[in-house]
């Protein structure tokens, strides 16, 4: 494997000088900073949060790509673009990344940090002893610093803006695009937003084909729809780039076509650096032009194939294709070394395709109601493409050690003994206070 390049013929030949952790490093134009890192070897991005577990880019975890660049916290290095002389430091570490004592917590037994330890009824809420309690967690956790002064200093508030149209299409796929598309047909005023820098970005990397976009959509990218309030009526769009103020989106009709997402596996080591979804896989492929490993293991459960083909179109080396349904454990410690079937084969990179999740949490959060917003009702939304069908089974190993939530050390043995209720979230975006200022004169407040 090391004869062979992760770097992909395609990509552009001019070269960018960045820093990781106080090192030169070397990326090129076009590379999100999470691709010019793992183009340059390194795997592991983060730690995770109770037993510093590595962490890395996956498409799964969000903590695996939460770094500090040029001064600012908590930002995801798989959605900033590299730029000349960047600094960019792994932050949840002390008192360095290449001496990070933190680690030793992997020496605490895991069952001493189940889920509701921090919340000790020996230390009561509102005492000096909870305070301090509080902040030795916070320590021991990785908690990002506050962004440096200099650059704090120089924010500024951007504007909030509020748009509202007839129907809003969110996602910017195939059935996205014909869903907006069959709408403006008929007259209505439509808007389609993605996430990505173009409408069909995912599809495109897939090697899909998108039908033509009808001039009568506005089109809305690199925005994500990150929340639904007040019965779906409200929406709150948020731009990838942080300079730009969030939006107040309304329609009459929504559409959800945000498609489905691969869930990692459920098996020993399955959240080792290395282990990528397929959407992720393809994209840091086709975009960024850098290979998710030397020799990858493609498995699915039923997409394996098309996806190990566009994968070998795009020039990545993919030394086999395995139903998920044979894979048993991924082996190594600091990242993916081998993966079990009932074979043991060597790779440094799985990408998974299915089993497939819906992206419901805007749908749930349109419907939630009850104690903590935990029950869905009826929502409002319509559902099209991926969206609209059916979650797969998932196939959860019987084997420990299982984590379910690596960022946070959560094991399979855990959530089976505390039986905690589920929780969904908004589709992985978060909104900085300057943006949130931008909204107070745009959103009307409820009377």
């Amino acid at each position: 494997m090391s004869g062979v390049s992760v770097r992909l013929a395609h990509g552009s030949a001019q070269q960018l000088s960045f820093f990781w952790n106080g090192q030169p490093l070397m990326g090129r134009a076009g590379d999100h900073v999470a691709a010019a890192l793992l183009a340059n070897g390194v795997r592991t991005l983060a730690w995770s949060r109770k037993l510093h577990r590595p962490l890395g880019l996956s498409g799964s975890y969000v903590s695996g790509v939460l770094a500090r660049v040029d001064g600012v916290p908590n930002v995801r290095l798989d959605q900033v673009q590299l730029r000349e002389g960047m600094r960019v430091d792994m932050q949840n570490c002390w008192p360095h990344p290449r001496l990070d004592l933190l680690r030793l917590a992997r020496c605490i037994p895991a069952r001493w940090v189940q889920g509701g330890f921090e919340h000790s009824r020996l230390i009561p809420s509102g005492t000096w002893l909870f305070q301090a309690w509080e902040r030795l967690l916070a320590f021991l956790a990785g908690v990002a610093r506050p962004a440096d002064r200099l650059r704090a200093e120089a924010w500024s508030i951007p504007d909030g803006k509020a748009m509202t149209c007839q129907v809003l299409v969110i996602g910017a796929g195939p059935a996205g695009c014909a869903a907006a598309n069959a709408a403006a047909r008929q007259g209505q005023d439509v808007l389609l937003v993605t996430r990505g820098a173009r409408p069909g970005s995912l599809a495109t990397a897939a090697g899909l084909t998108l039908p033509p976009l009808s001039p009568r959509v506005r089109r809305l990218s690199g925005v994500e729809v990150a929340g639904a309030y007040r019965d779906g009526g409200l929406l709150l769009g948020v731009p990838i780039d942080p300079a730009q103020g969030a939006l107040a989106l309304s329609a009459e009709h929504v559409v959800l076509a945000t498609g489905a997402r691969s869930c990692a596996p459920l098996v020993p080591g399955g959240w080792l650096p290395g282990v990528m979804d397929a959407r992720c896989a393809l994209t840091l492929a086709h975009e960024c032009a850098v290979a998710p490993g030397r020799a990858v293991v493609v498995v699915g459960s039923g997409d394996e194939l098309a996806v190990a083909q566009r994968l070998r179109e795009l020039g990545v080396t993919v030394v086999a294709v395995r139903s998920l349904s044979r894979l048993r454990r991924v082996i190594g410690r600091q990242r993916v070394r081998q993966v079990q079937f009932e074979d043991t084969l060597k790779c440094d990179a799985l990408v998974h395709a299915g089993p497939w999740l819906s992206e419901a949490s805007l749908q749930f959060q349109s419907a939630a109601a009850g104690l903590d917003q935990l029950r869905g009702g009826w929502s409002r939304f319509g559902r099209v493409g991926r969206a609209a069908q059916a979650d797969q089974s998932l196939l959860v190993s019987p084997l420990e050690p299982l984590l379910l939530c690596p960022c946070m050390d959560v094991s399979g043995q855990e959530v089976a003994g505390l039986l905690p209720r589920p929780t969904l979230r908004p589709p992985r975006r978060h909104l900085t206070v300057a943006q949130a200022a931008g909204l107070v004169d745009t959103v009307e407040p409820l009377q």
